[in-house]
């Protein structure tokens, strides 16, 4: 009976966890607004800082203008970058969800009155049953903030964007230089 209850327990513990998923983004990887407000541009380039993808860096610097998710889907594709969007007024969670249990994060948008200046693009690095974790360009300490899923939800405007990262392929093994001899 006792066996019964450790796997029942492990398995909630289990659970629990795999609910818990968070994005890392290492603070000199996020990059900060720059006028006249180019958050999505910035939310783009600090998810790929975070992964790596040195094509995306400098593009906040390199496009001194505001983004519709439009613009930044055809940055994107113009410099070869795989991703996966969805369009303000869709409020489908799922790619939320994966973004963070793939670790990836993802740009979202939210409403203007989020901040009060017009609408914003944050990046996402955590989407839990009860809360949420972003960090928003304007924050001059580059901090992650967290707020609860209703107050996310009542302000995202259904937008994401998510870099979709190529699964690293394996390198063959080195063939043998020298044949063995009996």
């Amino acid at each position: 009976m006792p066996k019964v209850y450790l796997r029942a327990a492990l398995f909630l513990v289990l659970c629990a966890s795999a609910g818990r998923a968070e994005v890392n983004i290492p603070v000199e990887c996020r990059v900060k607004n720059l006028p006249p407000g180019r958050c999505g541009w910035c939310a783009l380039e600090t998810l790929a800082r975070c992964h790596h993808i040195e094509v995306l860096y400098g593009l906040a610097k390199s496009h001194a203008s505001l983004s519709t998710p439009e613009h930044l889907e055809e940055a994107l594709e113009s410099a070869g970058v795989s991703y996966r969007i969805q369009y303000p007024g869709n409020f489908d969670l799922a790619i939320l969800r994966t973004s963070v249990r793939k670790s990836l994060g993802a740009a979202v948008g939210v409403r203007g009155d989020y901040n009060g200046h017009g609408p914003h693009i944050l990046t996402l690095v955590e989407f839990a049953n009860e809360k949420v974790k972003v960090i928003d360009c304007n924050d001059k300490d580059r901090r992650t903030r967290e707020m609860s899923l209703d107050d996310f939800l009542y302000w995202w405007d259904g937008f994401a964007i998510v870099l979709e990262i190529p699964a690293k392929t394996p390198q063959p093994a080195a063939k043998a230089a020298a044949v063995s001899r009996p």
